[in-house]
């Protein structure tokens, strides 16, 4: 059952959020254009990541991979339409995915079509139920926790008594409910401002056939885990800035090393030809920056097709500013 201890670290992650976007994300002297780039991008990746999940997708696992166009170009879009009319960040980040991945084919484009089409009216009820207030009929509580088990509730279609309770989860729109949360956080009651909070349910959580006391503390889990994982990203990504100027010490001004190893750091790997289409440059030239970064073990390049990948790992707790690198 959900203690108060429970919820005083909800509380507790709340605050820690608001003031890491409020102090450093808010500031443009402490959280450059590229970092908040490379924020964005790692955010689309974890909402991705979150979204194979809902929707059982096997493969994809890299956001600018071959795999998958059809259902990450899906993702994409409704992602897009989630997005408040003045999200800046998010919107860049998927342009800038767009650029950087493989264009799909025609016959994937008509998939993704169908999937948006077969999509939008989940993806609108979980933002009809969120923006019911006051005393309308099926308003959701204030409180973070609660509010979130009424939404559960409200698209839950398992009844309990199912053969297999596991399907009746396959159809809930867990995936809408993450991506609105990645795009609207303030609509769950989780920040003033609107940050993006990807994995904040599970499929277990739509299954009738669990205690209630049982839902409630994994509800209380997987809000508490949101909430660590926003800040460690905000905290990261300024770690991953300072890493750099530590290590490239004497870089010139006009450098695009810095924005490479950024977006690099955002998605967590790309190849040459990759890199060549975000930054823009040459294919000769993007490799030279990555071969770069290999040499001071930022980044391990994997055969002459394959993506470098960053090799920057940080220890758990957010006030450990050392960094530890795959050597």
């Amino acid at each position: 059952m959900n203690s108060p201890t429970g919820a005083t670290q909800i509380a507790f992650g709340i605050g820690q959020v608001d003031a890491l976007a409020r102090v450093l994300v808010g500031s443009p002297s402490l959280y450059s254009a590229q970092m908040r780039r490379s924020l964005a991008l790692r955010t689309l990746a974890r909402a991705w990541a979150q979204y194979r999940d809902d929707r059982a997708i096997t493969l994809g696992r890299t956001l600018v991979g071959a795999e998958c166009s059809a259902e990450r170009d899906a993702f994409l879009v409704l992602l897009e339409r989630a997005l408040p009319p003045r999200e800046n960040a998010l919107p860049e980040g998927i342009r800038l995915v767009r650029a950087v991945a493989i264009a799909p084919m025609a016959s994937e484009a008509a998939e993704t079509a169908a999937i948006v089409a077969a999509s939008s009216d989940d993806l609108e009820a979980v933002f009809a139920a969120l923006d019911r207030t006051g005393s309308e009929h099926g308003a959701l509580p204030d409180d973070p926790l609660e509010r979130l088990l009424h939404l559960v509730e409200q698209f839950r279609y398992s009844r309990g008594d199912e053969r297999d309770p596991l399907s009746a989860t396959a159809r809930t729109p867990c995936w809408a409910i993450n991506l609105a949360a990645t795009a609207r956080g303030d609509a769950f009651g989780l920040s003033e401002s609107p940050l993006p909070f990807p994995g904040l349910v599970r499929r277990r959580l739509f299954r009738a056939d669990r205690h209630a006391d049982e839902q409630r503390d994994d509800a209380a889990r997987f809000l508490r885990e949101a909430l660590h994982a926003a800040a460690r990203d905000i905290v990261e990504v300024s770690r991953a800035a300072e890493i750099f100027a530590r290590t490239f010490a004497n870089q010139r001004s006009n450098s695009r090393l810095s924005l490479a190893w950024m977006l690099l750091f955002g998605l967590g790997g790309m190849t040459a030809a990759q890199l060549a289409r975000a930054l823009p440059a040459t294919k000769a030239g993007a490799g030279k920056l990555l071969r770069q970064l290999e040499a001071q073990r930022l980044v391990q390049g994997q055969g002459p097709f394959a993506p470098f990948i960053c090799t920057v790992r940080f220890p758990p707790a957010l006030s450990d500013w050392r960094y530890q690198a795959d050597r």
